[in-house]
């Protein structure tokens, strides 16, 4: 049974941190990821003492402000005053103080303290879990989407420490551990990927993330039978079933773990229904193409990227509109340094995503190495003006349909002439497409007016039978 491959730890727990014992691990990312609008909790919570109430004031100061060394000073000044109320003004039970100090610290990148303070908080002041779930989920994006970036780099040990970091912060969306399970399964760190699934399993079932839930619990129980542990494996794709009883391929990969357990009547009903599971000498088409791809990337990573651009080239010549298997191939050629190829692939990856600037700068990249100076000049002029980059971290597809998530990043646009581009909407029209790269469905996606840093959520998903790629364009 395949195991999808997402462009998408243990859980770090959180008891309050004593102030004096504190040790701060910024994180820049985080710092300017986060939101430069203040916005005031609405759960209730009053702060009940003067210097809780001015480490409030000193935290609107420091997200607010646009000079580094003020916002610095205003972040400061508020974790003292915090603190002061805490350790010495008898404001230890004040779920304020806790909940102002875990945004202060968020603000200064110290995820561990803003961990500490806001479970802190959340434990004095139960009704205040929504507003603090959404501040916890301010400082997760940008780990989670450096995480991807570092993914689809093929940075591994950098996108790890991305998503244990998100993790520390956020636990309560799935992605950082469903792409996290991902690279310990590509490596063949099979508890690990199996630990990695299960939480992100659990999170999708209980937050209702239905994708991302199908996603890690039917990679779950790939992992589980290749463990040998098929007891697991059973009620894993047991209940996976119940959510997409379509699913061809996880009834005989179920039918198998019947028969491993002694199930024979069970697995007779299903082979009748659906067939057997392809034996070691016949692997399925989804099989084959991950292990074409888990090949490819590790000549990659071996720096043979001879070898590597040859395995990527056979999986585009069967599925050409494979992005996974383009990006793959275009950083190959950058390897081999080969730019008319590089700019071959990278146009076809910039017809697929033409808002996301990595792509659009590589194609830049491309024409340049190639000599052709006039198309490299258009290309960057071309990323210049781009208002939004746009990152797609997931596609997740089943046997009914497929679904897309990413991010939409506002970004410092100009003309060529060097003239601001102000912000303004857009809609990008989303496209999934069967094998033949026809049209299945599609869905418009709306991306409002980003300034600089901003980000917005992007969700698109569709019905239908025989998905497996997708495009956009704006329309």
């Amino acid at each position: 049974m395949k195991t999808t491959i997402v462009m998408v730890s243990v859980l770090i727990g959180a008891g309050a941190v004593p102030a004096g014992a504190q040790q701060t691990a910024v994180n820049d990312r985080v710092v300017k990821g986060l939101p430069t609008r203040y916005v005031a909790p609405e759960c209730g919570i009053k702060p009940g003492h003067f210097k809780v109430s001015s480490g409030a004031t000193y935290l609107k100061t420091g997200v607010e402000t646009e000079l580094p060394e003020n916002r610095n000073r205003a972040l400061s000044s508020g974790k003292k005053v915090l603190l002061e109320a805490i350790e010495k003004n008898g404001q230890e039970k004040n779920p304020a103080a806790w909940y102002y100090l875990g945004r202060t610290y968020l603000q200064e990148g110290d995820l561990v303290g803003a961990d500490s303070s806001l479970t802190k908080a959340e434990t004095l002041m139960p009704a205040c879990k929504e507003d603090i779930s959404k501040t916890r989920y301010t400082g997760w994006v940008p780990l989670v989407n450096g995480g991807i970036d570092f993914v689809k780099k093929q940075n591994n040990d950098s996108a790890l420490a991305l998503f244990r970091q998100a993790n520390t912060i956020y636990r309560d969306k799935p992605s950082a551990y469903l792409n996290a399970g991902v690279i310990f399964a590509n490596t063949g760190q099979t508890d690990s990927a199996i630990a990695y699934w299960e939480k992100a399993s659990e999170i999708g079932e209980r937050t209702n993330m239905v994708e991302d839930r199908n996603v890690a619990t039917r990679n779950l129980g790939a992992m589980y039978q290749k463990a040998g542990r098929h007891q697991d494996a059973v009620k894993v794709l047991e209940k996976y079933l119940t959510w997409v009883p379509q699913d061809a391929e996880v009834k005989r990969a179920l039918a198998t773990s019947y028969r491993a357990t002694g199930q024979n009547d069970k697995a007779a009903a299903l082979e009748k229904e659906v067939g057997v599971a392809p034996g070691a000498g016949a692997p399925s088409p989804a099989a084959a193409s991950a292990g074409a791809m888990n090949a490819a990337i590790g000549f990659y990573n071996e720096k043979k990227y001879d070898q590597a651009a040859a395995a990527f080239e056979q999986i585009v010549a069967k599925e050409p509109y494979n992005r996974d298997a383009l990006y793959g191939l275009a950083n190959s050629y950058i390897g081999l340094k080969n730019g008319p190829k590089l700019a071959e692939a990278a146009g076809r990856l910039a017809e697929i995503e033409p808002y996301n600037d990595e792509i659009v700068r590589m194609l830049a990249n491309g024409q340049r190495m190639a000599k052709k100076e006039a198309q490299a000049n258009k290309t960057a002029t071309r990323v210049l003006s781009m208002p939004v980059s746009v990152t797609v971290s997931q596609f997740a597809p089943t046997a009914e349909g497929a679904s897309i998530t990413g991010t939409a990043t506002g970004r410092e646009a100009q003309t060529a002439s060097g003239k601001p581009v102000t912000p303004a909407a857009m809609t990008l029209m989303f496209e999934f497409l069967d094998t033949k790269g026809t049209v299945v469905a599609s869905q418009e996606v709306q991306i409002p007016a980003l300034k600089v840093g901003a980000s917005q959520p992007i969700q698109a998903s569709a019905k239908g039978a025989g998905i497996v790629a997708w495009r956009y364009k704006k329309v």
